[in-house]
């Protein structure tokens, strides 16, 4: 088999960046805010946030440190490394600012990666040569990189439900079926 150009995004495939938000987002909510309670992409839409209440969160995600102590998704470090013999790029839409944050963080995980590429949201599309795969959580994203030829493996999140609208998208469940069907994949 020769070797895949995969692309994977960061947050909510590798990082459990959800997790790490929870007790801040509680706090803020004035209640108990569970994962499923995320059922939106957008904190604002989803737990009813003002925008100020919002960018607090995200400055506290990614300037403020709450992601250094983030988890990584259940069974990415294990699938990533078995995926060893594919070209791994991470593309993320994490602000450039958080550069050294995100290396450290994947350099204490032992996640191994070929490139790293900070996107602005739906330019994942833009950030490499041409991946034959891509792994993604927001299904808007995913959508478009579906319908630009690229085979694409959705996540399983509460945020991305509902029909997926191209059939070069494929919704999973877990790590175990990520690995599973990069390694199935055939290039064209």
């Amino acid at each position: 088999m020769k070797p895949l150009l995969v692309g994977m995004d960061i947050d909510g495939v590798i990082v459990d960046y959800v997790t790490a938000m929870l007790p801040l987002l509680s706090e803020i909510c004035g209640r108990p805010v569970l994962y499923g309670d995320l059922i939106s992409s957008g904190l604002r839409e989803a737990l009813n946030m003002d925008e100020e209440s919002v960018s607090y969160v995200f400055n506290q995600l990614f300037d403020g440190g709450l992601l250094r102590h983030a988890p990584p998704v259940n069974g990415a470090i294990d699938g990533i490394q078995a995926l060893g013999e594919h070209e791994i790029w991470l593309v993320t839409g994490r602000p450039v600012s958080a550069q050294s944050l995100t290396e450290s963080w994947l350099q204490e995980n032992n996640v191994g990666y070929a490139r790293l590429v900070f996107t602005g949201r739906g330019d994942k599309l833009k950030a490499g040569p041409g991946f034959d795969v891509f792994v993604e959580d927001f299904i808007e994203e995913a959508c478009i990189l579906a319908e630009a030829g690229i085979f694409t493996l959705l996540l399983d999140q509460p945020w991305n439900q509902g029909p997926i609208p191209s059939e070069n998208c494929r919704r999973v469940y877990d790590w175990n079926t990520i690995v599973l069907l990069i390694n199935k994949f055939e290039k064209a």
